[in-house]
């Protein structure tokens, strides 16, 4: 029986922008793909201080979310206000003819904190009641306009996706930029991403390591942060299965990218099975007991041994970007003799 494809995924961001991708001409992206294009399946974002629970979405909005929308051909807009602030009067104006104008077209709008701090979508509007129709993890229903940006954090952002819309996608282009997406955040390379705060990509699990070391983990942003990341490895392991069924050809670039891709499935299955080993221990929301010492000790061997995989699985996907870079150098080089 083929297995139907995951429809849900604890990263709300990627979950919203895949809700917009199905009201458009690609309408058949699944969410693992998204969540891979967008390097989304492959992120993980830890304060060593007490693994808290803002860690997943304190990444720069609109540089990344834009960059990994670009690798699926689409370009967005943004209207936002500055971080940790509510929007001024114009600054809300903006935003509400960037969503109203994205929903008449038939495509609805990302945005940030609608009910609880995470990313939902606008869907439709009402002038009369003054309010979009709106959903996120939590609740669907009726948001004020002026509630735009002033929920629980008090902080705007709303994304769309611009005309035109993408009729065709270069596969090589759109993994190009996945992978070079996907190797900065793990190297922390994302220059001014965590204004020092936030340890990201390999340097992420040494510092959950360092926070159970430290006790000081909070229960629910450290349960939070192991059943996001545990579901994130999953996508990135259906990813990078995903792209032997893509890259199926016999030139020398498709078969090198096959090969990767199944040596980098392999290690991202067991990051995946190592932290799927934090759930049981840490439950969402309760939080379990991250200061009992056995229980921290178990977690931390259990993260050494996802770093250890993903350190090699990230090397492997490091190749394959290599593979990919000398392709299009040669592309390059006979377009301009």
């Amino acid at each position: 029986m083929e297995q139907t494809p995951p429809c849900m995924t604890w990263t709300s961001a990627a979950q919203a922008l895949w809700n917009l991708t199905r009201y458009t001409n690609t309408p058949d992206l699944t969410l693992t793909e998204v969540m891979g294009y967008t390097s989304h399946a492959f992120r993980i974002n830890i304060n060593p201080a007490n693994v808290d629970v803002a860690g997943p979405t304190s990444f720069p909005w609109r540089r990344l979310l834009s960059e990994g929308m670009a690798n699926l051909g689409f370009r967005t807009a943004c209207a936002e206000s500055a971080p940790l602030t509510p929007p001024s009067d114009d600054e809300l104006e903006k935003a509400l003819v960037l969503a109203q104008r994205s929903i008449d077209r038939g495509i609805p709008a990302m945005a940030w904190d609608l009910f609880i701090p995470e990313f939902g979508v606008l869907y439709g509007y009402d002038d009369d009641k003054k309010a979009f129709e709106a959903r996120d993890v939590q609740q669907d229903g009726l948001l004020p306009y002026a509630s735009i940006g002033r929920g629980r954090i008090g902080e705007l952002f709303v994304l769309t996706l611009e005309d035109p819309l993408p009729l065709h996608l270069d596969r090589q282009a759109m993994l190009r930029g996945a992978l070079e997406m996907i190797v900065r955040h793990a190297r922390e390379d994302e220059k001014g991403e965590h204004a020092c705060t936030y340890r990201n990509g390999l340097a992420g699990y040494d510092a959950w390591i360092e926070a159970f070391r430290g006790g000081s983990v909070s229960p629910m942003g450290n349960a939070y942060n192991a059943a996001l990341v545990t579901d994130a490895r999953y996508h990135a392991a259906d990813f990078l299965q995903g792209l032997q069924e893509v890259w199926a050809g016999d030139s020398p670039v498709e078969l090198t990218v096959r090969r990767l891709a199944l040596d980098a499935e392999r290690h991202y299955r067991r990051v995946h099975e190592a932290l799927a080993g934090l759930l049981p221990l840490f439950p969402f929301p309760q939080g379990g007991s991250p200061d009992d010492p056995d229980s921290a000790d178990k977690a931390v061997a259990l993260l050494r041994d996802a770093k250890s995989a993903e350190e090699t699985g990230v090397r492997t996907l490091e190749a394959m970007l290599a593979a990919l870079q000398e392709k299009s150098e040669q592309q390059e080089q006979r377009q301009a003799e």
